[in-house]
């Protein structure tokens, strides 16, 4: 068996030991970033079925043809025990097989502004404005923001990763208001529906808030959200983090909302102590006097949204970042249709 590394790992030593050696003074840069579960540090033995093993991206401004022709011809078959040869050549799911031939490499070769722009739909370079930012999925900062860089001379990647690492703070406070707004809109509805005997819609509704808390877990820690198969891995450990898993795995409706208004207090205090908007008591309260306790999670959007000094954001709807207004994968993996949707959920001024 072939001992596993961490992707990433396993990609910097790739660089350095077989890359690098065949690029003599060719200016360039290298790093592993883009998607694959190896970028946010959660591959496994698993991972290595597909879009895993000896990989990197290469940027480079020219003789980009010329490149690929001699690594293919010059790259060794295997490195570390891995092959470095894929199939099918250029699909976009792709596996390490053996081969007699020429390697098909896994390395993306590209300028760095047109990588860029297949990635995000722009170049970040220039700077980004308001609708920049809001059509950008969580996800794709992810793994822009992640991963690793192995030769960056001019510090361009790095000073493209440096500028996307968070929102600026009126943006920070905007989407997070739009966060406590989509839990504030459904926090009565667990008990609501047990009130009614429907103990699994009950157990639906919290498992779609914990999703909602979860991300809001996050985006109070300064970490990008990813997709839903990385997200309850990715929430920081602590107190937070322990009631949302025991409001997941409650057995009645008391126990169910103790937990979940536990979390948001606790996340509601964490808000009070990054000093973003007004302190307000983060301490549950009835819903109305139906005998249900919530925290009444839209104080704190209230809040948030007092604080926003923009002109521009503060006109703005709750309706927040591509992530908050859909979670279609076609809609979050096509930047064009990303910047189209979140321009029609309200008007975006530079």
């Amino acid at each position: 068996m072939t001992t596993f590394l961490p992707g990433v790992e396993l990609s910097r030593l790739y660089y350095f030991e077989a890359v690098r050696p065949l690029l003599g003074d060719r200016p360039h840069a290298a790093a592993r970033l883009g998607p694959g579960s190896d970028v946010l540090g959660f591959d496994t033995p698993r991972s290595t079925d597909h879009d895993w093993g000896p990989r990197l991206e290469l940027f480079v401004d020219a003789d980009i043809g010329e490149l690929d022709a001699m690594l293919r011809a010059r790259l060794p078959k295997r490195f570390r025990g891995w092959s470095t040869h894929f199939e099918p050549p250029g699909a976009r799911v792709r596996t390490m097989a053996d081969t007699d031939g020429p390697v098909d490499h896994y390395i993306t070769i590209s300028p760095w502004p047109d990588w860029c722009r297949d990635l995000l739909g722009f170049d970040p370079a220039g700077g980004l404005t308001t609708a920049d930012w809001l059509s950008l999925p969580w996800q794709r900062l992810a793994e822009l923001t992640g991963g690793a860089v192995f030769h960056d001379p001019d510090r361009t990647l790095s000073s493209v990763r440096g500028s996307l690492r968070w929102y600026p703070p009126d943006l920070w406070r905007y989407v997070l208001a739009t966060q406590w707004q989509r839990l504030a809109e459904e926090e009565p509805f667990p008990a609501r529906a047990a009130e009614l005997g429907d103990e699994r819609g009950a157990q639906v509704l919290t498992a779609r808030l914990c999703r909602e808390a979860a991300r809001l877990m996050l985006l109070l820690s300064r970490r990008w959200p990813p997709y839903s198969k990385w997200l309850m891995a990715s929430l920081p450990p602590g107190p937070a983090a322990w009631h949302l898993a025991n409001a997941l795995r409650a057995g009645n409706a008391r126990d169910r909302e103790d937990a979940f208004c536990t979390m948001l207090e606790i996340l509601a205090e964490t808000q009070n102590e990054l000093g973003l908007a007004a302190e307000l008591p983060a301490t549950r309260r009835e819903f109305f006097d139906r005998g249900c306790q919530v925290l009444g999670a839209g104080r704190f959007a209230g809040a948030l949204c007092e604080a926003i000094t923009d002109p521009g954001l503060r006109e703005r709807p709750l309706t927040g970042s591509i992530d908050q207004i859909s979670d279609s994968v076609a809609v979050l993996t096509s930047p064009p249709v990303c910047r189209a949707v979140t321009a029609a959920a309200h008007p975006i001024r530079p």
